[in-house]
């Protein structure tokens, strides 16, 4: 049966239409005072970031757009995050119109349940470079930084090009710098080339007067409050000229949770603060600092330096004709006239330092009571490609520390005409710290590393440097006793060494392959006697090791279940071990007494 039809009267249709107008009238309101005062903040914002330079600086193969982001205030974490790898797709309220990437690169590369904690990094919220604006390239990604951190945090991507910095930057917690995935991910392949590049200032010398000032160059990559920003961290850029150094206080920081993974690093350097003395040298001369770093980091816990590539392309290098140096004796002061005995050197210092650095130093032979900070957890250093010509290449310490599958590469036939200051003349026994990995703390992983490792020629004398450790652990200069430890694998042309340490327990050194070394010590070389006082060995094992060269064992203070077995040499050295060791299966050696 039909239903009758019932009809509004022409009182009622009134109504109704005027209700309906004056609904969209108040919503055409509202909705423009909200983008009015959006943009009104938005502008505010801008205006009051930090500009170094009267002009705009260029950015290359970069479109900017005259809008800027999404409102900071009203973006919120989006229950349903967009599609990984899909840009310019926007979770709801979440970052900004044109977005990037939203998966979690760790995720890709290592598993889902490798590093679980890299989850909590807020991957999905996007604040797309392109969509900033800014006097100069440090205002917009202060503008892009910021409306990442007031959001709880997020990425700042750049897409493919290159983006000239004129100053440092710094992050806040919970931001994460991105760049454009390259064609090649493995930054051990020599193609590795990540298109989405940050160029920093390049030091330009003078040779007269007081030189260039410092601060037109040498920029960093830091953060804004190194004890507490957390879960910040780079991925997938080509970083030129500019550290990255991301610390808080060893011992009391509470940071936590910083991903530097995909990055190519070059140029990058400090000048020494002593150098020049003005009671001798030069104002315009400057000296490559040894402590400087391409990566530099510090925190509480869970720290990830990985598939990185360090010094491939370093092109600023410099000569320094009349460098001046006092002398090993006598007070005529020594100058240089050929520029290359003495260059400013980008290659001259650390590569990769993980929980090393502690002003006022570190104290001998260390454990968790006396120096915590060398104790954290969560730390791995894994994948990376470094090269490096004095110093060491990768210093990290922790508790469940891993250094993994990295790649360490060193220039043959070096030279050096000054000691590590950059003052004087150097002595033949002067150390440079040539090393490829330096490494403490306890329940420590050590695998599957190649290095090399060359000494320099010092002078024009025929002493080579005191130093050219391949995998070290020693008493000193951020050492730690020795309580739980596993070197396999590993593959170099020099010793690996736990050197004079007086506490050595719990040590697997397995599967490595070792090449005649530049040093005359023994290939392996355990050794928990110090200089001072004879030392003690409990479970330490070395085995199926092939060497071109000696291994050593020893413990004078005595030791329990310490084992040389099924060790390979080439017949040009000896098996040397304390009597407490059991040696047994061993071919390729020369098998003296044992040491009492």
């Amino acid at each position: 049966m039909n239903q009758p039809k019932h009809r509004l009267s022409p009182r009622w249709k009134k109504i109704g239409q005027f209700v309906c107008l004056a609904g969209c009238t108040l919503s055409l309101i509202f909705g423009g005072y909200t983008i009015f005062n959006y943009s009104k903040n938005l502008s505010n914002s801008l205006d009051n970031s930090p500009q170094t330079l009267p002009n705009p600086v260029a950015v290359n193969s970069v479109n900017s757009p005259e809008s800027v982001t999404v409102a900071p205030e009203a973006a919120t974490p989006t229950s349903a995050p967009q599609s990984p790898k899909t840009p310019g797709i926007l979770a709801a309220n979440c970052g900004s119109p044109q977005g990037g990437p939203t998966d979690n690169p760790i995720a890709e590369q290592y598993s889902n349940s490798s590093y679980p904690w890299t989850n909590q990094l807020k991957w999905n919220c996007v604040y797309n470079i392109q969509d900033f604006q800014g006097g100069t390239m440090v205002a917009r990604f202060n503008a892009a930084r910021d409306a990442a951190a007031e959001n709880d945090g997020g990425v700042v991507y750049f897409p493919a090009g290159t983006y000239s910095f004129e100053d440092s930057i710094s992050l806040k917690t919970g931001v994460l710098l991105r760049g454009e995935l390259p064609s090649v991910t493995d930054a051990k392949n020599a193609e590795f080339n990540p298109p989405s590049k940050l160029e920093f200032p390049k030091y330009e010398p003078q040779f007269s007067g007081n030189g260039t000032p410092n601060d037109t160059a040498f920029k960093t990559i830091t953060t804004a409050a190194g004890d507490t920003d957390s879960n910040i961290g780079l991925v997938y850029l080509d970083i030129n000229r500019a550290a990255i150094s991301l610390r808080g206080d060893l011992d009391n920081g509470n940071n936590q949770n910083l991903v530097i993974f995909g990055i190519r690093s070059n140029n990058v350097a400090e000048p020494d603060p002593r150098v020049p003395d003005p009671s001798f040298q030069s104002p315009w001369l400057r000296y490559s600092y040894r402590f400087a770093a391409n990566i530099k980091v510090n925190a509480k816990a869970n720290i990830l330096i990985a598939n990185n590539r360090i010094n491939d392309n370093i092109t600023d290098n410099y000569d320094q004709p009349g460098y001046q140096v006092k002398p090993i004796r006598g007070e005529q002061i020594i100058t240089y006239p050929e520029g290359n005995k003495v260059p400013f050197h980008y290659g001259n210092h650390y590569g990769i330092v993980v929980n090393r650095s502690k002003s006022g130093g570190l104290q001998k032979n260390a454990n968790p009571h006396t120096e915590p900070g060398l104790f954290r957890t969560g730390i791995t250093v894994r994948d990376n490609w470094v090269y490096h010509t004095m110093r060491v290449a990768i210093s990290a310490s922790g508790d469940g520390l891993v250094i993994q599958d990295n790649q360490v590469r060193d220039e043959r036939s070096k030279q050096w005409w000054t000691d590590p200051t950059g003052l004087k003349e150097p002595k033949g026994a002067v150390t440079l710290e040539n090393r490829a990995i330096d490494w403490s703390g306890s329940n420590v992983l050590v695998e599957g590393n190649q290095y090399e490792v060359y000494r320099h020629r010092i002078r024009d004398t025929p002493y080579l440097s005191v130093d050219g450790e391949g995998i070290l652990i020693q008493e000193c200069c951020g050492g730690t006793e020795v309580n739980g430890a596993i070197l396999r694998n590993n593959q170099g042309n020099t010793y690996i060494g736990l050197y004079k340490i007086p506490s050595i327990k719990k040590v697997e050194i397995v599967g490595n392959k070792v090449n005649a070394g530049p040093t005359d010590l023994e290939l392996i070389y355990v050794n928990a006697d110090t200089n001072n006082a004879p030392g003690v060995m409990e479970d330490v094992t070395i085995t199926n090791n092939i060497v071109n060269g000696g291994i050593l064992a020893r413990g004078t203070a005595g030791g329990k279940r310490n084992t040389i077995e099924n060790n390979q040499g080439n017949n040009s050295a000896s098996l040397t071990y304390s009597c407490h060791v059991t040696a047994k299966g061993n071919t390729g050696f020369e098998e003296p007494p044992c040491l009492p």
